[in-house]
């Protein structure tokens, strides 16, 4: 059989050139395509970035002040600003300054070291790490004071009148109470607890983290949030127990409750103690502990004001302050009335 011989004309090589570019950019096209769809999870946690911005801003609080509540929350960078890192010694051992006020940042927060003091009160023992978690109070450590010159402690105890410093940090993470759910926890800083005192003894104590957890279920609906309060006295609240509002505030009537943008659940914040209930009013605590007693004064919609934690060692957002092991506030006579550790290293964190 005769062939012809193809040429190799001028035409034909602007053809394949033509061809071959095409195909280049529909093969860049199908990549770049699949990379702008990667499942982002920055954390760690195995939930993709995206649904846990969803959930957080989806439910994210109204949250009520008391009408005569003094002490306002804060953010963490208003609160750094006015605090500087102290190290505390036992056994009768004055305490170290580490970080001065206005050089505490949420990066250095947990990068710090320092050593324990022996019984004649010289640096001798163990090199303790501020992201190190330990019983401060009894075993010298880290934490955070705001000076008490010309009373400016009573100052930053006032925390912040700006409500956009009213930050609702978030964490989510699998729920532990709805299986293939998730559970979104807001925690909330106040730079002083104000609470009575109980048989002589002072609850007072600076640093004050409160939360709620709103928990829903693998189709993401809402099963029910807790209302942490106190040690042990938070409690589970259904959706008809509780009252919602949009975004911006609206309050639902109970058909509108969960439809449309009605789905962030309100959130009273008791006097002094903060303690957080779903309701206005007086509330019993029972027993011979005084009651705590909520109402509708200043508010904030945090859907605004939302930040999302991400995970020990692998924070979002910049908020690397949940790296650090140290305690909120200065140490006081009891483990009452000592300033708190952080969201990351309390026992909610991985419950509820």
């Amino acid at each position: 059989m005769n062939t012809v011989p193809l040429k190799w004309t001028t035409k034909w090589r602007s053809y394949v050139m033509v061809s071959a570019a095409l195909a280049s950019v529909v093969i860049g096209s199908l990549f770049a395509s699949t990379t702008s769809y990667a499942i982002t999870d920055a954390d760690l946690d195995g939930i993709e970035d995206s649904l846990e911005q969803t959930l957080l801003t989806q439910y994210a609080p109204k949250l009520y002040l008391h009408p005569d509540e003094d002490n306002k929350p804060s953010s963490i960078d208003w609160y750094l600003q006015r605090v500087s890192m102290r190290f505390h010694h036992d056994g009768g051992c004055s305490d170290d300054q580490i970080l001065a006020l206005g050089s505490v940042t949420q990066t250095n927060l947990s990068q710090q070291a320092h050593q324990t003091k022996n019984w004649v009160c010289s640096h001798s023992g163990d090199n303790v790490l501020s992201s190190q978690a330990r019983n401060t109070r009894a075993d010298e450590g880290f934490f955070l004071q705001p000076p008490n010159d010309n009373h400016m402690d009573d100052t930053v105890h006032l925390g912040s009148s700006d409500s956009a410093d009213w930050k609702a940090y978030a964490h989510v993470k699998p729920s532990s109470v709805s299986a293939g759910g998730y559970d979104i926890q807001y925690w909330f800083f106040y730079p002083y607890n104000d609470a009575p005192s109980v048989a002589g003894l002072d609850f007072n104590h600076e640093g004050d983290w409160e939360h709620i957890t709103v928990t829903v279920d693998s189709s993401k609906r809402f099963v029910s949030a807790y209302f942490a309060a106190h040690n042990g006295e938070g409690k589970d609240y259904s959706a008809s127990q509780l009252q919602f509002a949009t975004k911006d505030g609206v309050l639902a009537t109970n058909s509108q409750k969960l439809t449309n943008d009605y789905t962030h659940p309100v959130l009273y914040s008791a006097i002094g103690t903060h303690a957080s209930y779903p309701t206005a009013g007086t509330q019993s605590r029972g027993g011979v502990l005084p009651n705590d007693y909520t109402g509708n004064g200043s508010s904030s919609n945090t859907y605004y004001h939302v930040v999302n934690l991400g995970e020990l060692k692998h924070p979002l957002n910049g908020q690397a302050f949940i790296n650090y092991a140290g305690l909120w506030g200065e140490i006081g006579a009891t483990d009452i009335s000592t300033g708190p550790v952080g969201p990351a290293f309390q026992s909610a964190w991985n419950t509820k």
